[in-house]
């Protein structure tokens, strides 16, 4: 991640500086959706893909991301300036998007090391591998990183033994693609918790949320329950859910699964 170049130097290797790449990005509502049926991506430049115009499986549009090169390894602010910017460019792109509202805006930070590629390496005198400048890419590259890596392990002295079968860990599917809880009845028979909207502008249930705090690796906090159920990413932000989301946490959450 961010730090990786600071790890290597903890134990005397220095071979590449991670630069944090600042991405700001816009979500427009859902009224937004039908302008925008593919991802539509300029000609990249020297600094990635640029900013691109993509419709999400939630049923919003996102605008971004940007490329701000920084110094501080922290900085996942928004700015004005890199917001006025997303709208121009955006507007380019999408000419009626300017019209459009938008719901959140964010950054996130990319670790950038002045090489296209990952910096992969096995440090077989310091048993141990180093795995830096994992980018935009890394999600879909995971399966496969993991792998190398476990070569890369296997060339430091580690032994992995043989295979194990793991538990399986399902995930909800939620996308607008498919039905949602709240509008599959037999689901609602079966489970009336799941015909109680908790987050009325993303249609979160009750028994979504329940399910997400029970599960096998439930989520920790408020940020979580969001990315698992999509509570609290609607129109308003959480502003009218969240002393509801906060009261399921106490009920269904951590330590609370006696009740």
């Amino acid at each position: 991640g961010l730090h990786a170049d600071r790890f290597d130097a903890l134990l005397g290797v220095r071979d590449f500086t991670v630069t944090p790449r600042r991405g700001q990005l816009l979500v427009y509502d859902t009224f937004a959706r039908p302008l925008v049926r593919h991802i539509l991506l300029p000609v990249p430049g020297p600094l990635g893909k640029g900013v691109l115009v993509a419709p999400t499986v939630y049923g919003n549009v996102l605008l971004g991301p940007t490329a701000e090169d920084l110094d501080d390894r922290t900085a996942t602010g928004t700015t004005a300036d890199g917001l006025a910017g997303l709208r121009a460019q955006g507007a380019r792109i999408v000419p009626a998007l300017v019209e459009e509202e938008v719901t959140a805006a964010y950054a996130g930070l990319r670790a950038a090391t002045g090489r296209e590629d990952y910096r992969c390496a096995a440090r077989p005198e310091l048993r141990y591998v180093t795995v830096g400048g994992i980018r935009s890419t890394g999600l879909s590259a995971s399966l496969a990183l993991a792998e190398h890596v476990l070569g890369l392990l296997a060339s430091c002295g580690l032994r992995a033994g043989p295979e194990r079968p793991l538990a399986p860990v399902r995930m909800p599917n939620l996308g607008e693609a498919f039905p949602r809880p709240y509008r599959d009845p037999a689901a609602v028979a079966r489970d009336p918790a799941h015909g109680t909207v908790v987050c009325h502008c993303a249609h979160v249930t009750l028994g979504e949320v329940r399910d997400a705090l029970r599960s096998a690796v439930p989520p920790a906090g408020l940020d979580g329950l969001r990315r698992r159920t999509r509570a609290g990413s609607g129109r308003c932000q959480g502003s009218h859910c969240r002393p509801a989301l906060r009261a399921l946490f106490e009920t269904y959450g951590k330590g609370a699964g006696a009740r």
